[in-house]
């Protein structure tokens, strides 16, 4: 590597390492030993302090739409839930009817056996 790559890669580490911080790096240069130094100061910690509150209002933004999609996501799991179940409860009385109704058929076809049978058994009774 040579010193101008290495200068380079140094500074760009640098910038990385500035923006990381939120740009409190530039807070140690600060001179308030004179007027202006502190004019300049008082400039560069509102300039920080803008930055903090956007950052803030990013975060609360970002917050705030996941607050709504989670909210979103809950409804819908309900709903889904609701429409299971009233599909399962539908099938189940679906079921419970058909099963009513083949035990009245079965209960009418022995009726309709008992009473063929009994039909010679009276007329036999007749011819005595």
């Amino acid at each position: 590597m040579t010193t101008e790559s290495t200068a380079a890669a140094v500074e760009a580490a640098d910038a990385v390492e500035a923006k990381a911080a939120g740009g409190l790096a530039a807070l140690d240069t600060l001179d308030v030993s004179t007027a202006q130094g502190a004019t300049d100061a008082l400039a560069a910690i509102d300039a920080l302090l803008a930055t903090a509150i956007d950052a803030a209002a990013s975060f609360g933004s970002a917050q705030k739409s996941i607050e709504v999609q989670d909210e979103f996501v809950n409804s819908l799991m309900d709903s889904m839930k609701v429409g299971i179940g009233a599909m399962i409860d539908a099938d189940m009385e679906e079921a419970s009817a058909r099963l009513q109704s083949l035990q009245v058929q079965q209960q009418l076809g022995v009726q309709a056996l008992s009473i063929a049978n009994q039909a010679p058994q009276s007329l036999l009774t007749l011819f005595r």
